[in-house]
């Protein structure tokens, strides 16, 4: 009877380990993050994606990457779909001659730079 008793109590103590342990793993999981893209290529952020700097549009691959994002770099996104801006949401190149308006002398004249 006690040979019973004691591997009950192991059993249940086991199950007990087992849960808890279930439980912590995906805790820990949530507590790491990483991209799976570099984030100092983004040149601009929105909601349904962004664009890279070299002027290609990418969809976020889940909605989690987009609030991720968000959460880390609030100051390149915009809580908005790119299709609702100008431009498609491409800022900063109002002539689309590739050169950013700081450094272009006419930002407005795609035939000059």
């Amino acid at each position: 009877m006690t040979n019973f008793r004691n591997i009950t109590a192991a059993v249940i103590v086991g199950a007990i380990a087992t849960l808890t342990l279930a439980h912590a793993a995906p805790a820990a999981a949530r507590d790491t993050f990483s991209f799976s893209f570099n984030t100092g290529d983004v040149a601009f952020a929105y909601s349904d994606g962004y664009w890279d700097n070299n002027r290609q549009w990418h969809g976020w691959n889940n909605r989690r990457e987009a609030r991720m994002y968000r959460e880390q770099h609030s100051d390149n996104y915009r809580h908005k779909r790119h299709s609702r801006e100008h431009n498609n949401g491409w800022r900063r190149d109002n002539d689309g001659d590739g050169v950013p308006n700081k450094y272009d002398d006419a930002p407005n004249n795609p035939r000059r730079q």
